[in-house]
């Protein structure tokens, strides 16, 4: 399976969701593999630190060109088992490859009105090609921001996950270490699995 994790915006953790769900996919006993498509090279520099640590991710992330997401497709065609999460960039060619390339498109996002709009921006960029849904991400529960989050993506119809991944220290804190634990991640993986009918 291939998916992209995209938003037109930076610091809505693209990186934090790939590397969690790459996680979720080994920790259920599945291949995994990061595809790091930004020119920032968060994921690998997440993956580098932690080898240095002597705790490397219990998967492979691969610094990615235009021509490392057609070899994934090609690969993905004949290794369904392997979960390959790509890292998407915030525009450009590198991310209209990389989502037409994807099976799903996972869109994080915050809940500021600011994260939110860009968000249904990438989402409505990109329905057509491909499914897609919205990743509620440091969610602060309880809150009315989050109240009208939720009421806003659910009048607007737009698809999202049930899983909300909450505002956790412990998890800023993992980028550079290998997690110690999946949180919320677990539950979207386990939806996301059966959004695609596994």
């Amino acid at each position: 399976m291939l998916i992209a994790i995209a938003n037109a915006k930076g610091g809505t953790a693209k990186t934090t969701s790939s590397v969690y769900l790459a996680l979720a996919a080994t920790v259920h006993g599945e291949k995994a593999l990061v595809l790091d498509a930004d020119s920032q090279d968060s994921a690998s520099t997440w993956a580098d630190a932690a080898e240095d640590e002597g705790q490397p991710l219990p998967f492979e992330v691969v610094a990615t060109k235009l021509s490392t997401i057609a070899k994934a497709v090609k690969r993905d065609a004949r290794e369904r088992d392997v979960w390959r999460f790509i890292d998407c960039p915030p525009s450009g060619i590198m991310l209209d490859k990389a989502i037409e390339a994807a099976d799903f498109t996972i869109i994080p996002t915050s809940e500021s009105s600011l994260d939110l709009t860009q968000a249904w921006q990438t989402y409505y960029a990109i329905k057509d090609s491909v499914p897609a849904a919205v990743l509620i991400v440091k969610s602060e529960m309880n809150t009315t921001m989050h109240r009208d989050t939720l009421e806003a993506l659910d009048k607007a119809k737009t698809p999202r996950f049930e899983s909300i991944v909450k505002k956790r220290q412990e998890i800023v804190k993992s980028n550079g270490h290998r997690p110690k634990k999946l949180f919320e991640y677990a539950d979207v993986y386990s939806e996301l699995r059966k959004e695609l009918g596994l």
